[in-house]
């Protein structure tokens, strides 16, 4: 029994000591200090990059919840820098609540499964988002949990709050632009062709779209123009399906829509109407 009590507290001493949880607090200087980790100090508002340029803006209302530490990485990564973002409850262990990774753009195809949150020319960034419902006692933290979480998994969102040098920012790649802006809408290759996705683009160019899937068409429509394209036999440009989204090449846009359709080095799209 006594052997018992002793390993009990030998255990309780090593977890009080690598977790250092009674000095936590948002924006804290140092956290998880046994584990290799180096807390950031958020009153500024924002993070400096450590071995590339550039500032990660903190929303104002996230401050009083986050935690962020930067990872201390080995020698030999292929990781350039790693973020790590915490929900921290008043009264309760820290949450994670997403990574970010930046990886040199050499690597890009090696970084498994993280989503892109953008691209520069020389680093990638990644970011992975928890999918955790923790169990939270006050109704304030939950509501604040998922709001930040929420936000940290729009792609968008969290892209505009990175800051850069001049001549620095980021790149698009393989995006669809429509009469200048840039869309929700990713391109894909079907060989050496670029195809967009029909909906993305017809929305933006203010088309309204009607499926019928008993005959596999989209009924396209703007104002005194109409058109139906029949994805199962007749004239259907190439088209082609992934993943519930039909994606059509620079012939419909050129036949049909009237547009323009250019690429860039990049593989980016830009459709725009004519005057």
């Amino acid at each position: 029994m006594i052997k018992r009590i002793a390993i009990f507290i030998i255990l309780s001493s090593l977890l009080i000591n690598f977790f250092h949880i009674e000095a936590l607090h948002a924006g804290s200087i140092q956290i998880f200090s046994e584990s290799g980790f180096l807390g950031l100090d958020l009153s500024s508002g924002y993070i400096n990059g450590d071995r590339c340029e550039y500032i990660l803006n903190i929303p104002d209302d996230w401050l009083e919840y986050l935690l962020v530490e930067r990872e201390d990485l080995p020698p030999g990564t292929r990781i350039v820098e790693k973020l790590n973002i915490y929900f921290q409850p008043k009264n309760a262990y820290p949450i994670i609540l997403s990574n970010i990774f930046i990886f040199e753009t050499r690597y890009s195809d090696e970084v498994g499964s993280y989503k892109r949150v953008l691209e520069t020319d020389e680093y990638d960034f990644r970011a992975y988002v928890s999918a955790a419902e923790p169990e939270l006692s006050s109704a304030g933290e939950k509501i604040m949990f998922n709001h930040i979480i929420g936000q940290l998994g729009d792609v968008n969102f969290v892209s505009e709050l990175f800051v850069f040098p001049e001549g620095k920012g980021p790149i698009t790649k393989e995006r669809l632009f429509v009469n200048g802006t840039l869309t929700d809408g990713a391109v894909i290759h079907n060989g050496s062709r670029p195809f967009v996705p029909l909906r993305a683009a017809c929305e933006a160019l203010g088309y309204s779209l009607v499926w019928y899937g008993d005959d596999a068409s989209v009924y396209i429509e703007k104002n005194d123009f109409e058109f139906t394209l029949h994805f199962s036999g007749g004239q259907n440009f190439g088209a082609v399906r992934v993943e519930n989204n039909f994606y059509v090449p620079a012939l419909f846009f050129i036949q049909v829509l009237r547009t323009s359709f250019e690429t860039d080095r990049r593989g980016n799209v830009f459709v725009t109407e004519r005057g």
